[in-house]
């Protein structure tokens, strides 16, 4: 989801921003009209887009060790988003989040920024909402179609990005060579994340269930996932540090990426504008999660203040 600044030739980025200008476009208007699909989602869904944007921007920057490898990856958290607001309301959010992290952390960069948030903030969610409407139409669970959607929808992000480059590159390299190489270089980090993200995608809708049902579409609303028995999750983290000890960790994002790049000749390089160094870089770094957490956390307050308000 992150493709580096010059893993892409200049003119097919340029592809990617003239295709995710108007995509951008399609989100803002609703966003202004009122952030979600009525078709898709329930009224007032949209009052989740500042905790859903202050979560996109952790869990898209948030390295998750793949311990037995020693690689780092990310979950997409797009396709549970989309299937909570709807497609058009993701993208934006998306390239705005993108935008910062290519900025202050020179995590992905700036030209590819259009194709990045092509593929995490529409293709992806695209595939989650697809995927979930097929397994509702087949019977499935809730659980059960927002735990498979999303997972699928995290590996079509990156096989998305790994065809990509097969074609950016393909002047270079054979296009399936190219993708073959990314994409078995993606799968024994990407395949156990995407089980996480359906995990996780699952217990975001099982919280909102809980707290806010009627900001659900209503097929989610009959989604009764038993949590884990008390001390299992916390074991599990302890577990996972343990085995991850020692390890090298290296995100897969530039390692595999820009692996393929360069085997084609054409070679990650620093950010076009990388405001990440000096004092100010730091500053806005630091400053950035503690914003995006308080924003989170007072709409979550609001959320579910009217009914857990203590009596008076």
């Amino acid at each position: 989801m992150h493709l580096a600044e010059g893993t892409l030739p200049l003119a097919h980025a340029a592809v990617g921003w003239a295709l995710g200008v108007p995509a951008l476009a399609w989100s803002l208007t609703g966003t202004r009209r009122g952030g979600c699909d009525p078709n898709a989602v329930a009224p007032g869904a949209s009052r989740l887009l500042p905790a859903a944007t202050s979560l996109l921007f952790a869990a898209t920057l948030l390295p998750l060790p793949v311990p037995v490898l020693g690689a780092t990856s990310h979950i997409c958290l797009t396709p549970v988003l989309a299937l909570l607001l709807g497609v058009r309301a993701v993208v934006w959010p998306t390239f705005f989040v993108l935008g910062l992290q290519a900025l202050f952390f020179a995590h992905g960069g700036l030209t590819t920024l259009g194709v990045n948030t092509l593929s995490l903030g529409l293709l992806g969610p695209l595939a989650a909402v697809g995927c979930a409407s097929v397994l509702r139409i087949a019977g499935a669970p809730a659980a059960i179609a927002v735990g498979v959607a999303c997972g699928i929808a995290d590996l079509a992000v990156y096989l998305g990005d790994a065809a990509v480059l097969g074609v950016a590159l393909a002047d270079i390299a054979a296009p399936v060579d190219t993708f073959s190489a990314v994409a078995l270089g993606l799968a024994p980090v990407q395949i156990p994340l995407a089980i996480v993200e359906g995990v996780v995608s699952v217990a975001l809708v099982r919280l909102l269930v809980r707290r806010k049902p009627t900001l659900l579409p209503s097929w989610m609303a009959d989604l009764t996932v038993r949590p884990p028995p008390p001390g299992v999750t916390g074991a599990l983290l302890v577990v996972l540090a343990l085995l991850g000890s020692g390890c090298n960790y290296q995100g897969i994002d530039g390692t595999v990426f820009g692996a393929a790049a360069g085997r084609a000749g054409q070679s990650p390089t620093d950010s076009v504008v990388d405001l990440s160094q000096g004092e100010l870089g730091l500053a806005i770094g630091l400053l950035l999660p503690f914003t995006f957490g308080f924003v989170a956390g007072r709409t979550w307050e609001r959320l579910g203040g009217a009914d857990h308000a203590p009596p008076r």
